[in-house]
């Protein structure tokens, strides 16, 4: 298993039809996917996840329109733009992230391993810090 934050360019047929990407459990995604969400409509200007999770893979593919993703862990900080839906990455656990400029059109799928749980979340800044400093 990949634990980097990895951005993927993602297997892509076109033919006169038109275009096919897919994602394969294992392969581009290596967990096994327990829940499925999408974020859309964000308003211009807000800002979105700001936490991290201890136990949770997550895999983000921008379905349609672009997003900033700011990705922090114990080896720096990283930013990303997802602006293709043939892109998506792996955010492992211990991962801080923050979603930014949505696009107006802006649909993001989140692929992730875990069920919910609020108790796995980090939802400060200084309670990530403490965290990976800690492990």
């Amino acid at each position: 298993m990949r634990y980097q934050n990895t951005m993927d360019h993602l297997r892509t047929f076109i033919d006169k039809r038109g275009k096919l990407t897919l994602l394969e459990m294992g392969a581009e995604v290596p967990f096994t996917v327990a829940r499925i969400y999408w974020i859309y409509d964000v308003p211009s200007g807000e800002e979105r996840g700001k936490h991290a999770n201890r136990i949770s893979y997550q895999y983000l593919v921008a379905v349609n329109g672009t997003i900033d993703i700011r990705l922090e862990d114990i080896n720096g900080i990283r930013e990303i733009k997802l602006d293709s839906k043939s892109e998506g990455i792996l955010v492992p656990p211990g991962t801080w992230n923050e979603l930014r400029n949505f696009s107006e059109d802006a649909v993001l799928m989140v692929l992730a391993s875990h069920l919910y749980d609020p108790e796995t979340y980090l939802n400060t800044h200084e309670e990530f810090i403490a965290y990976i400093h800690n492990k």
